[in-house]
């Protein structure tokens, strides 16, 4: 099996997206090991609260010299407690996190020929669906995904039915923009899925998928 990508076609960009243990990282994965250049905007989003200047500045100047640790990585537990207790703080550091992500996001992509995808839970809420020429929704049932979730965090069922329901808002939000569903239910083959919607971007190069 093989996946074609176009090298001639500039700054196509597809998103990645879909709720708490629905695969989106899975996605993410083949794609990489196929050749292709994938942003994840969670872990970007992280390296930039403590490697950005701008960032670290509005961050302090709004929480506190305290946010971070004397080693330079941010003090999680301080974060938390003031993003989960206050929306005003919340909403600001979203603001200044979501928009150093985008620049990075301008940044890392027109470097790329080709295709380049941007893996992130919040592409609406985030201001990064816009930047998408379309979006994968991935799907996959709710016990399938609760499953997924108890095995790899350890996260009580409750809890994950509680993230869920809160992610809806946001998957509705992408209602207006061009998207496609990859169904990951366990019962479909992922790879085959995926081959499906890259086949249909009419490429030239072929990278192979290992078996």
């Amino acid at each position: 099996m093989s996946i074609r990508l176009d090298m001639e076609s500039m700054n196509h960009t597809i998103g990645i997206t879909g709720g708490i243990g629905a695969g989106k990282s899975v996605v993410s994965r083949v794609l990489r090991c196929n050749g292709f250049k994938v942003y994840d905007c969670d872990s970007q989003a992280k390296n930039l609260m403590v490697s950005n200047p701008e960032v670290k500045e509005k961050l302090i100047e709004k929480l506190g010299k305290d946010i971070y640790q004397s080693d330079g990585r941010i003090n999680k537990e301080k974060l938390a407690f003031l993003l989960f207790s206050d929306s005003g703080t919340r909403e600001y550091v979203n603001l200044v996190v979501h928009s150093a992500v985008r620049e990075d996001i301008e940044k890392c992509r027109k470097k790329e020929r080709g295709y380049f995808f941007i893996e992130a839970a919040i592409l609406a809420t985030g201001g990064i669906a816009p930047m998408c020429n379309s979006i994968w929704v991935v799907e996959a049932p709710e016990p399938e995904r609760i499953k997924r979730v108890e095995i790899r965090d350890n996260m009580d069922s409750t809890d994950i039915k509680r993230r869920i329901q809160s992610q809806q808002d946001e998957l509705k939000l992408l209602s207006g923009f061009n998207t496609v569903v990859l169904e990951n239910d366990g019962k479909h083959p992922l790879v085959i899925e995926i081959l499906k919607l890259t086949d249909k971007l009419n490429q030239q190069q072929t990278y192979f998928i290992p078996c």
